[in-house]
């Protein structure tokens, strides 16, 4: 591979690891079925063509493999040696390989840090002698990696013993054993596989090297993986957007959906961004698809190999089944695949189509499908003229005699000349051979599964929006402003809003006094009506504390709403007083939203943007993006939320000012990758935004720093 783009630093290695010219078998075994002799094994079963060296002190052969005592005595240079022995024995024979000057190292043993603080010190023991000759380190704990296209095969995985063919298609993962059932789904669609690579501890090569090397590679054209925990975030990120940029898609499990650190969370934007709602919108801003099963895994793969990404959700569906076709439109809501209405052209040829059918999307092909056999063909041409639809379903089920074969072979015909993709959707389960044949010989990819086919289908549309729009992405720049006071905790009201309105990000008129009479006047200064808040730095959620009183319109409420926060405040604290108090002019009209900021320790700041009020974690209908964004992120956030109904004027509510909310969330994510350093988490709730044309008002502002790095 010819210019290649340095991301992780470990790319060259990683080529010599799966493109070797010798590998050696270090602890090679002659019995059958021993993991020590699936590598030897397995290199002469895909024909190799480089060096191959066995090395065991105790036979003279393995299978006719000359054997020789140890690496050092090895004629000519080592590129990848597999190391199948015992984990005390591996950190032995890995300083042998290191001073030899073998490339690289395949460790297969158990028994590393996976076990303990001995295991991860025999790991720091082998990790020194490789780095201080230069040598990278597969694994421990791996099933190791392959090349199914040379032959290059330094893995114990007895799965390449069935034959797994040479796809286009990467697999790099932290999880042999799922790998493995992966690749026999993949090798039974057809699909095989080019490049592997089991990640095991990552004590030395991780994910993020392989997946840069696989993108990279010209017989690669898209990455699947599996992973447990993401180890290096800088380099993932920036080898995500190397995908971005190269247009290959990742498609991945990411295990691990806990909520642990939302429940340590001090803002309601902390516990609604858990660590998993994180992984979301990292993967989702970067074009990383996410799923949930490996049956996902192949469907995104097979749809992006059979047809490329969708331009858009837009799908058109035509059934055997008027029943089916109902409810494949409904389904697809769920997927986020959208069924678009027809243009009164196209549902004038279906109409002369469809004497007895309805001319609408989904389109109900009748029982005169069984007769007319080019009638689904016919009908794809309609849809293929429609500039909403991107893709065409054909929902099919068994016809009697040649019926399902002639209509199968007219459909091919019709979309090789068409530029809409197709797929095909068995209905039954399965396509008979004369059916099925037409359809292989034309690209055409068949499912068995709708909610796959959906899955899949709305995945790679939203992976080739987020393309687009990341192509288009220009972020202004601006010089950090504010100033986020030192020590960590709460911040206090005053130096909140301060640093919010450098932001342009202003509350309703207020003041923070210390007693109930003082409060009353700062009242009559506002003017009525007033809220009353108390203030302290130990209470985070006003509200739980009863430290909040809304709606106060005379002198009287004041000093009767005072005394009862203050008291309330005692109580909840234990073993102090509040502050003081802090009155607000009263916003009257507008829309409860929360928006936030959470910093999260790998991935740096996200944005949140959610339905407000006191009810947010309640209902937890809020979205999430590494800020900062841009205004056009902001709008599809806020398109996301379901409380959008009432910025668009619930039950004859005015519209609210949604172009002031997008500049607030604007300007509330530049603050968060300004001071991601400082900051821990950022609530505003509610965020209240008024009529269109009012604006936006941050009524309540909690911000929670950190340390300083």
């Amino acid at each position: 591979m010819s210019d290649t783009i340095l991301v992780t630093g470990a790319e060259d290695d990683v080529r010599r690891v799966w493109f070797p010219s010798s590998i050696a078998v270090v602890g090679a075994s002659s019995r059958p079925g021993a993991l020590s002799w699936w590598p030897l094994h397995l290199v002469r079963q895909y024909g190799f063509s480089g060096a191959i060296h066995a090395v065991n002190p105790r036979r003279a052969e393995v299978d006719g493999f000359p054997c020789v005592p140890s690496v050092a005595e090895i004629d000519g240079p080592v590129d990848l040696a597999v190391v199948a022995l015992s984990a005390a024995d591996t950190v032995v024979a890995v300083k042998e390989c290191a001073a030899a000057g073998v490339g690289a190292v395949v460790l297969p043993s158990q028994g590393f840090g996976e076990l303990g603080e001995e295991g991860r010190a025999q790991e720091r023991e082998l990790l020194g002698a490789a780095r201080e000759a230069g040598m990278r380190v597969v694994g421990p704990n791996t099933d190791g990696v392959a090349n199914l296209a040379t032959g290059a095969i330094g893995s114990i995985q007895p799965l390449f013993g069935q034959g797994v063919r040479a796809g286009k298609v990467a697999v790099v993962t932290q999880s042999g054993a799922t790998a493995a059932s992966l690749l026999v789904r993949l090798d039974a669609e057809g699909i095989g596989c080019r490049l592997y690579a089991s990640a095991g501890n990552e004590v030395d090569l991780g994910i993020a090297d392989y997946l840069s090397v696989a993108l990279q590679d010209p017989g690669v054209e898209i990455v699947v993986s599996f992973v447990e925990a993401i180890r290096r975030p800088e380099d993932f990120v920036a080898v995500a957007e190397l995908a971005a940029r190269l247009g290959k898609p990742i498609v991945l499990i990411k295990v691990g959906r806990t909520e642990q650190a939302a429940a340590r969370a001090a803002a309601h934007t902390g516990a609604l961004a858990g660590p998993d709602r994180i992984y979301d919108a990292l993967f989702r801003s970067l074009g990383v698809i996410r799923v949930s099963e490996l049956s996902e895994i192949v469907a995104v793969v097979k749809l992006y190999l059979g047809v490329g990404a969708p331009a858009s959700t837009g799908m058109g569906v035509m059934s055997v089944s008027g029943g089916q076709a109902g409810a494949i439109a409904d389904r697809a809501a769920d997927f986020g695949v959208t069924v678009p209405a027809l243009t009164e052209a196209a549902q004038t040829r279906l109409t002369e189509l469809l004497p007895f059918g309805s001319p609408l999307n989904p389109c109900d092909l009748t029982g005169e499908v069984a007769t007319r056999h080019d009638l689904a063909a016919e009908v794809y041409r309609v849809y293929d003229a429609e500039p909403g639809i991107d893709l065409v379903t054909y929902a099919r089920k068994e016809l009697t005699g040649d019926a399902g074969g002639n209509a199968a072979t007219a459909l091919a015909a019709a979309r090789a000349v068409g530029s809409t993709a197709l797929v095909v959707y068995a209905m039954d389960g399965q396509l008979n051979p004369e059916e099925a044949a037409p359809y292989a010989a034309a690209g055409i990819p068949t499912f068995t599964s709708l909610a796959e086919l959906l899955t899949a289908h709305g995945a790679l549309a939203r992976h080739a929006e987020t393309l687009r729009g990341r192509a288009a992405r220009v972020l202004p720049e601006a010089a950090p402003v504010g100033v986020v006071p030192a020590g960590a905790g709460t911040l206090d009201e005053s130096a909140a809003r301060e640093l919010l309105a450098a932001y342009g990000l202003d509350g309703p008129a207020s003041e923070t006094v210390v007693t109930v009479e003082e409060a009353v006047g700062a009242a009559e200064r506002i003017g009525y009506p007033v809220a009353l808040k108390v203030v302290s730095s130990r209470i985070a959620h006003k509200t739980e504390a009863g430290g909040v009183r809304l709606g106060l319109a005379d002198a009287e409420a004041v000093r009767r709403a005072g005394a009862e926060i203050l008291a309330n405040a005692r109580a909840y604290l234990g073993d102090g007083e509040a502050d003081g108090l802090l009155v607000q002019q009263q916003v009257v009209d507008g829309v409860e939203i929360i928006a936030g900021l959470v910093v999260d320790p790998q991935f740096g700041p996200f944005v949140l943007l959610g339905t407000g009020g006191i009810t947010a974690e309640l209902l937890a209908d809020a979205v999430l993006r590494p800020a900062p964004v841009t205004s056009d992120e902001v709008r599809t956030m806020i398109g996301e939320i379901k409380g959008k109904a009432m910025l668009d004027g619930f039950r004859g509510a005015p519209p609210a000012d949604v172009e002031a909310l997008v500049e607030a969330v604007v300007a509330l994510a530049r603050l968060g990758a300004d001071h991601a350093d400082r900051i821990a988490e950022l609530d505003l709730n509610p965020l209240l935004v008024r009529p269109a044309g009012h604006g936006v008002v941050a009524v309540d502002a909690l911000v929670v720093a950190k340390e300083p790095t």
